[in-house]
């Protein structure tokens, strides 16, 4: 008899346990009434300026849109099981949507696919998953913006240069794609010595690029393929006295990248828009979940910023973007 009310007490408390989690679902947050959007990003490192202009465009969309928002990330984007787990832990809370950046463009299929099976809208934003579970994909065209770094060197450089590739973290769908895009561009017209990778780690790209300068004095190209790699680069070439003969470029825009365009260190960068990354994920949650078809990729663009045209307002506007603007 006992044994009986042990386990229907069980029985009540998963049936409570199930209730309560659909509610949760429906109306929203207990504290705010709003829908809950989890946003999982791949870092949660505070200086990166890229994952500061995402985060501050999802705030400005939640606020428009009406959602309370959480935003979780790893330590960093090559911990992917603990990016996994944290979306586990966030489907387990049973919210509106979820916004994913994936940091392995095949291993967080299954959680996403999890998701789904419990009526959870996922946008993936930034980076994106191998298969076309998602609702909606949110980021720039990161063959397009590699396609842009084979351009700026094609430009600078003269027929048979040497010119190494500087990637980050093996997996990322926006590494595939950008590395993708630039070597399709270079063709056989620029051969590449070699793919290194940095973790997205500004110390490890300086010391790679430091080996890389040292190792291959007949290198003339650097295509560096996100922010921390790109600052690492830079770094190296600038205390190597050699930014006249080498050509750096690469993809992401920040205040120290711009000094380092002034200087003449970085000749291109390929600036991505992260405010507008993160605000339009959350209109398209709110798309979503009003019962509207939104489109299943937004491509947010990229733009080719050099010394020549980085004070233009344009470029001024998207390099230094105003919250809410």
């Amino acid at each position: 008899m006992r044994n009986r009310s042990i386990l229907a007490m069980i029985a009540l408390a998963l049936a409570m346990a199930i209730a309560v989690s659909l509610a949760f679902r429906e109306e929203g947050s207990p504290k705010t009434g709003k829908e809950r959007v989890v946003a999982i990003f791949k870092t949660s490192g505070t200086a990166n300026a890229f994952w500061a202009s995402i985060r501050d465009g999802v705030a400005s969309g939640a606020e428009d849109f009406g959602f309370d928002v959480s935003i979780r990330a790893p330590r960093d984007e090559i911990y992917v099981d603990e990016q996994i787990e944290i979306m586990r832990g966030a489907i387990a809370e049973a919210p509106a949507a979820i916004v994913l950046a994936a940091s392995d463009y095949h291993r967080l299929v299954a959680a996403v696919r999890e998701a789904k099976a419990l009526g959870i809208k996922v946008v993936c934003v930034d980076s994106f998953i191998e298969t076309d579970d998602a609702d909606a994909k949110v980021g720039t065209d990161n063959a397009e913006a590699g396609q842009k770094c084979g351009a700026a060197l094609l430009r600078r450089l003269s027929q048979g240069s040497s010119v190494a590739i500087m990637s980050y973290v093996q997996g990322s769908s926006t590494a595939i794609g950008r590395e993708s895009g630039l070597r399709m561009t270079l063709g056989s017209k620029l051969p590449i010595i070699g793919t290194s990778y940095s973790s997205s780690e500004t110390e490890r790209a300086y010391g790679q690029a430091k080996e890389i300068l040292a190792r291959t004095p007949g290198v003339r190209g650097i295509a560096a393929l996100n922010l921390p790699t790109l600052l690492g680069a830079a770094q190296a070439l600038a205390e190597s006295g050699r930014k006249d003969s080498v050509v750096l470029v690469g993809v992401d825009g920040s205040a120290e990248v711009m000094k380092y365009i002034e200087r003449g260190v970085i000749r291109d960068a390929i600036v991505q828009k992260p405010f507008n990354m993160g605000y339009l994920a959350m209109q398209t949650a709110r798309e979503l979940l009003s019962g509207k078809q939104p489109k299943p990729y937004l491509n947010t663009g990229s733009i080719d910023i050099d010394r020549a045209n980085m004070f233009e307002p344009e470029n001024q506007k998207l390099l230094f973007p105003v919250d809410g603007d």
